[in-house]
């Protein structure tokens, strides 16, 4: 008897594992997820949240002021809002420093679907991009950023081909704009006059080299992510760099003397979302993408201004000789250039637009903040 009731209680005790390990292996079957890449959904188990990986990515890294921002309020706020107000939960994989889209082929790398979202510099793209970078063939317009923020708001709200260009011709959709940090000019020797450059060389990215036409130096194509070696070797005797760049890469450790000239501040990056991804999302995401992309700006231009006293203030501490140019040295200085405005008016005819009522509109903006030309270019329609 105590025999079978032992039999009995084994029996039951086998059933009873037999129940919990299936119980488990329920279980795992439910929670297992299947990876998702290129704005794909995948399901998670019963009552949880659908997941939504996105790729993001850029040819800057995080030390940029306008990829901080990116981070810190379009990646965090869509990851949010999605969360708190929808079905579905963000999982990014993040590329930022060239790590998948190289500097200057952001444009390309989400055309391609190398990434679902990506940060574009706007700066390396004046042939496929005229229109969205004109103020970098408008020298000497503007280098406040609230201001040149506000302006460009406004310019995108009149002339909606800003942003359609991208969807018409690059397969991707328009989600943000920021601005660029005011350009600084670190040399070096110490310069507080357009005479003072006669026979430098001087560094710049992209189509900013006009900035220095005229001026008796000589343009070298280089960019931020090698702006300290260039530098350090005697490449180059001073650099025209956004500001707060130059401070996190320690560019005053080689070149200690910072010139504010006014150069400008400009439009400098997009984000932008690949139209085959956009097109598999649920319609409540978009909308969250799109909300979260047009408060980037704002975000963005505030922290930029916020920071730049910051970076005049670390320059100082670092022992960097600060100059301002004077208003009669930028005149000098714009009047020495080519004509580099009726220049961007004919490209930008050629390439379909009205060249000189947008280029004057711009100008009209900003005088309706106040700020007075450099240079009277005499626009021609």
């Amino acid at each position: 008897m105590k025999k079978n009731r032992l039999v009995a209680l084994g029996i039951a005790a086998v059933m009873a594992l037999a129940t919990v390990t299936g119980c488990g292996s329920s279980q795992s079957s439910q929670t297992d997820t299947q990876a998702a890449s290129g704005g794909e959904q995948a399901e998670a188990s019963s009552g949880d949240k659908e997941k939504i990986t996105l790729r993001i990515g850029s040819g800057h890294s995080e030390s940029n002021p306008w990829i901080t921002a990116l981070e810190d309020y379009f990646v965090k706020n869509v990851t949010d809002r999605v969360s708190a107000e929808t079905n579905y939960e963000i999982e990014w994989v993040k590329s930022y420093g060239g790590s998948v889209i190289s500097l200057g082929n952001e444009l390309q790398g989400v055309q391609d679907g190398l990434v679902d979202i990506g940060c574009t510099i706007l700066v390396f793209e004046a042939s496929r991009l005229p229109l969205q970078d004109m103020v970098y063939s408008m020298p000497f317009s503007c280098s406040d950023p609230l201001i040149v923020a506000d302006t460009i708001k406004q310019m995108y709200e009149e002339y909606p081909e800003f942003t359609t260009t991208y969807e018409t011709d690059y397969n991707q959709k328009f989600l943000g704009i920021g601005v660029s940090d005011p350009y600084g000019f670190y040399s070096t020797k110490e310069v507080k006059s357009l005479d003072d450059v006669n026979g430098m060389k001087i560094g710049a990215a992209g189509i900013n080299l006009s900035w220095i036409e005229g001026s008796g130096a000589v343009g070298v194509q280089t960019s931020l992510n090698d702006t300290y070696q260039i530098l350090q070797t005697n490449v180059c005797q001073a650099t025209i760099q956004p500001t707060h760049s130059c401070v996190n890469l320690k560019v005053y450790e080689v070149a200690p003397y910072y010139l504010d000239a006014n150069f400008n501040v400009v439009p400098f990056n997009a984000i932008t979302v690949n139209l085959d991804t956009w097109n598999t999302l649920p319609a409540e995401v978009q909308t969250i993408l799109t909300e979260v992309g047009e408060g980037y700006l704002d975000y963005e231009a505030n922290y930029i201004n916020e920071i730049h006293e910051q970076d005049l203030a670390a320059l100082e501490a670092e022992g960097c000789t600060i100059n301002t140019l004077s208003r009669e040295e930028q005149e000098k200085w714009a009047n020495s250039l080519p004509d580099v405005v009726n220049g961007l008016v004919k490209s930008l005819n050629d390439a379909g637009y009205n060249g000189a009522e947008i280029v004057n509109r711009y100008y009209e903006i900003l005088e309706s903040h106040g700020v007075e030309k450099i240079r009277d270019w005499n626009i021609e329609g």
